[in-house]
């Protein structure tokens, strides 16, 4: 595998991962009995790939270039819509192989807590062999996983994997280039679509998915990088691709300085948390590009009508620290903290929690400890990919949480 034999320069620059990753529920419970994965268990569980390649440009890496002539495929000719990651989920695609601990954790929530599947790419039988042995040993609902055989470069499949669309009725893909030189990251929608006989669109853009966020009234977001990335497009160009493959009317913010976040993401400060309804991360003044860049965007947002909530953010010791790097998937909302980070950060994890908590009075709330992913460029929503069910795109009328207080 290119990235997994042999990479010395990674090797030399990332420390082995082999942080203590826990898992912990508070907050209103609606009738989902997560299980806790004990961190007894979560301690002995290793990684096939110990010294994953972060989720920014590793060393040596650049931004592929994009060849429109040869990705180019006719945009859907259908209706369609596409699903917010705060509606109804089949489930989740993760790729299995790096911080195992936490994707142990975060299946074991999922499967206890809701009644999704977990779709588990292994690059190998015999990985998928350990994977299900762990996942088994952890309480996992093993009639809730499914695996996927085939080769990745990278745990970071929010990045690299398919978006999905309603085209009348019925699921298709959207498929990007990946922004990072990993070919057999950048081949998985391919593979998917042809493995669940679905359609796919390639839209012609270089794009990493964690750049994008949406809401189920059709408005999407994202930042300048998508523009840095695609030289000769103008951001009228990159707002048509959007409308015509997605049906979605997209704004382009400003993105926080790559020197503050290396990915430059969205999803490192945003968070959709129903329909006009927002998480954004708060940073302190003295941070005055990210403070500039985030209170820019909550003045956009309110002056179109949104709940705006706020949630901690920072940078300390060359790491962008997020509480909106979280995943909403049905009845539970799995929600970043840092408890075993060097130094604790005690305050701001309970005041994130109370933001959550607030937030989504109709689902569990999953703390998880994501310290040690996190000097990585990345968190939980990173390693993830939402699989929505179809039929709620259709009868999507923002009721999506079962809180019915809004026919008032």
């Amino acid at each position: 595998m290119l990235w997994r034999l042999e990479d010395a320069v990674r090797r030399a620059l990332l420390p082995v991962m082999l942080g203590v990753l826990v898992i912990g529920l508070v907050g209103i419970d609606v009738g989902a009995e997560v299980t806790i994965v004990p961190q007894s268990y979560l301690e002995t569980i290793t990684d096939d790939d110990p010294n994953p390649l972060p989720r920014g440009l590793a060393p040596g890496e650049s931004v592929p270039i994009l060849d429109v002539l040869k990705e180019l495929r006719t945009p859907p000719d259908g209706t369609v819509q596409t699903p917010a990651e705060y509606e109804v989920n089949d489930g989740l695609l993760i790729r299995w192989g790096s911080f195992n601990s936490l994707l142990t954790a975060i299946t074991v929530a999922v499967t206890t807590g809701t009644d999704a599947t977990v779709w588990v790419v292994v690059w190998s039988a015999s990985q998928q062999s350990s994977a299900e042995s762990i996942l088994l040993g952890a309480g996992a609902d093993m009639t809730q996983v499914d695996f996927i055989l085939f080769d990745t470069d990278t745990v970071w499949i929010r990045d690299y994997g398919p978006r999905f669309i309603d085209e009348d009725g019925d699921r298709a893909i959207v498929d990007h280039t990946y922004n990072r030189p990993r070919p057999n990251d950048n081949e998985l929608p391919d593979h998917l679509a042809g493995l669940w006989n679905e359609a796919q669109y390639d839209i012609p853009l270089v794009h990493g998915g964690g750049n994008f966020h949406l809401f189920s009234d059709g408005e999407a977001f994202m930042s300048e990088l998508i523009l840095n990335e695609n030289p000769g497009l103008s951001a009228q160009d990159v707002e048509d691709y959007y409308e015509q493959y997605q049906g979605l009317d997209l704004t382009i913010l400003a993105p926080l300085p790559s020197w503050y976040d290396s990915t430059q993401h969205i999803d490192m400060w945003m968070l959709p948390v129903a329909r006009r309804e927002v998480v954004i991360g708060e940073y302190d003044p003295g941070d005055s590009q990210a403070h500039a860049v985030t209170e820019e965007a909550v003045t956009l947002l309110q002056s179109r009508g949104y709940t705006v909530h706020r949630t901690p953010g920072w940078r300390s010791g060359g790491t962008h620290y997020t509480y909106t790097n979280s995943v909403i998937l049905n009845d539970i909302v799995l929600t970043c903290q840092f408890e075993n980070a060097s130094p604790q950060y005690a305050d701001e994890d309970a005041e994130a929690l109370a933001t959550f908590e607030a937030a989504f009075p109709g689902r569990t709330i999953v703390p998880v400890d994501c310290s040690t992913i996190i000097d990585y460029s990345g968190a939980i929503h990173c390693i993830v990919m939402h699989v929505p069910e179809v039929s709620a795109v259709v009868f999507s009328d923002g009721f999506e949480s079962g809180d019915l207080s809004a026919w008032d």
